[in-house]
């Protein structure tokens, strides 16, 4: 009995060891979570235009929003603001093992210095990933991100911020600053006058700006995500197969991928500064990022682009954290230059 008793003392100190761990996991998770009261407070100011980034802060708790000055803290930058957008069915914050939101990147940012009022998050759509091939690029995200973005000027009166997106966010954050008039299927959207000049740093992390040579396959094709408000490829004037779409040898003979996307590569450029981030080991995106010949995840006028191997597709947000700090504060992968402060 007390060889028994030991060991499931044993036991419980471990589980009681083991919840703590879990506990305090989840607490620093949290604590960058959600708006600050004093940022909330701004955004109802004007309700009605901030509708989409308060309806993120009341919908999705405290790891789906991010940013803001806490109480009696001033709002001294020291940092030009970075907004962070996430993509497909992902999150602010981390939420599960497949929407690990921003969280090492706002980790490591924090680690150098920037404060709370310096970078900010919402999450869009659903967190869940088995949700992802219904979802495709809508008027209320391209919207609502672009009025979040003007609402994170207004507070920070900062006279330009950076900007970090992944996948879809990609696609979202650049018509965001685009501007100008956006044509769907069943919708339009007028955005008004580019952003472009308020955005030093673009940094597009595996992104797919000719649609992903997933979306030929049958089983998915003619899901929404694939749709010409997703990332459809088209066929290239080609049997348009799954192979062909990736292949090295493959050239496009005729534009016909999604228009959504066909509207965005139109656009101006997004930012003083732009670079392209992708892996040439994801899946999600293909092997060597290739869509009939081109790198999908090439922003048009990019300053800067580098592959990276063996980060699958989520791996190139949460693993690149210390080349998002350097490309956003220093223009360059390695920091070379001295970082710009406000």
């Amino acid at each position: 009995h007390i060889a028994v008793q030991s060991s499931i003392m044993v036991l419980y100190r471990i589980l009681l060891l083991v919840s703590l761990l879990v506990f305090s996991a989840s607490a620093e998770e949290e604590e960058f979570g959600p708006f600050t009261k004093d940022f909330v407070k701004f955004m109802y100011r004007n309700p009605e235009r901030n509708e989409y980034a308060i309806s993120a802060f009341e919908a999705y708790g405290p790891n789906g929003t991010f940013g803001g000055k806490a109480k009696n803290e001033k709002m001294e930058l020291t940092h030009q603001p970075v907004l962070f957008i996430h993509g497909n069915s992902d999150s602010a914050l981390n939420y599960s093992v497949n929407a690990t939101g921003w969280t090492e990147s706002v980790k490591y940012f924090t680690g150098q210095g920037y404060k709370g009022f310096e970078m900010y998050g919402l999450t869009y759509g659903s967190r869940h990933i088995e949700n992802s091939m219904n979802n495709y690029i809508k008027c209320r995200n391209i919207v609502g991100i672009r009025r979040f973005i003007e609402a994170v000027l207004s507070y920070t009166q900062a006279d330009k911020i950076d900007i970090i997106a992944h996948s879809m966010g990609v696609s979202l954050a650049r018509k965001a600053i685009q501007g100008g008039l956006v044509r769907m299927t069943e919708e339009a959207c007028d955005l008004g006058d580019s952003i472009a000049h308020k955005v030093d740093a673009f940094v597009a992390i595996a992104g797919a700006n000719y649609g992903m040579c997933l979306c030929t396959m049958d089983e998915i094709k003619n899901m929404p995500a694939c749709s010409q408000e997703g990332y459809t490829p088209g066929t290239c004037g080609t049997s348009g197969t799954f192979e062909s779409c990736g292949s090295e040898d493959s050239e496009c003979e005729k534009d016909d991928y999604a228009s959504i996307l066909q509207q965005i590569n139109k656009g101006d450029k997004e930012a003083s500064f732009i670079a392209s981030l992708w892996s040439d080991d994801d899946k999600v995106l293909g092997m060597k990022n290739l869509v009939w010949g081109r790198k999908t995840s090439v922003v048009a006028n990019s300053d800067y682009t580098h592959a990276y191997d063996d980060y699958d597709h989520f791996e190139m947000k949460t693993k690149t954290y210390k080349d998002q700090f350097n490309l956003v504060t220093a223009h360059s992968r390695h920091s070379t230059r001295s970082k710009r402060h406000y």
